[in-house]
């Protein structure tokens, strides 16, 4: 197997362990964030950022690994490398790609949700320091937004 070719199968790996650590570790902000604990919050944010840092440290290394080998650098390079593989060798660089492209995409998702929780977050500590600085009615009720309506008027619970 020629050089560059088993690098690359060794780097695929590395990308799918620091996916799964990143995977995990948006798992477990996500639990410091529903718990409302505020330093395993900003431990598991450092840890995220570690992760997110040495994930793109090997994206990078992939993307001049498929330079050097001649595919370019550009989002199809892998496609280019995997069809002039030989079967065998095409089918388990697939693999482990698919793997990563997969994985890549949960921590997407993950982060998306962790980042709505966040504000969601923000937006109840928001509303709670306005409701105690203007002494305004604690029985407010909510738009669709989230936000406390204003005004004295009302609505039925099922129109709001």
């Amino acid at each position: 197997m020629r050089d560059w070719l088993a690098a690359l199968m060794q780097l695929l790996d590395e990308q799918i362990a620091a996916a799964v650590a990143l995977v995990e570790g948006l798992h477990v902000e996500r639990q410091a964030l529903t718990g409302r604990n505020i330093e395993a919050l900003n431990a598991s944010s450092a840890q995220k950022q570690q992760l997110l840092a040495r994930f793109e440290e090997l994206e990078q290394e992939r993307r001049m690994l498929c330079g050097a080998a001649g595919a370019g650098t550009d989002p199809r390079a892998m496609d280019k490398l995997m069809g002039a593989q030989e079967t065998d060798v095409r089918a388990t660089l697939e693999a482990k790609w698919q793997r990563v492209k997969d994985l890549t995409a949960r921590c997407r998702d993950a982060n998306e949700t962790n980042g709505m929780i966040a504000q969601a977050r923000q937006r109840q500590i928001l509303q709670l320091l306005g409701l105690m600085r203007t002494g305004a009615n604690a029985g407010a009720t909510y738009g669709r937004s989230g936000v406390a309506a204003t005004g004295g008027g009302t609505r039925a619970l099922a129109s709001a």
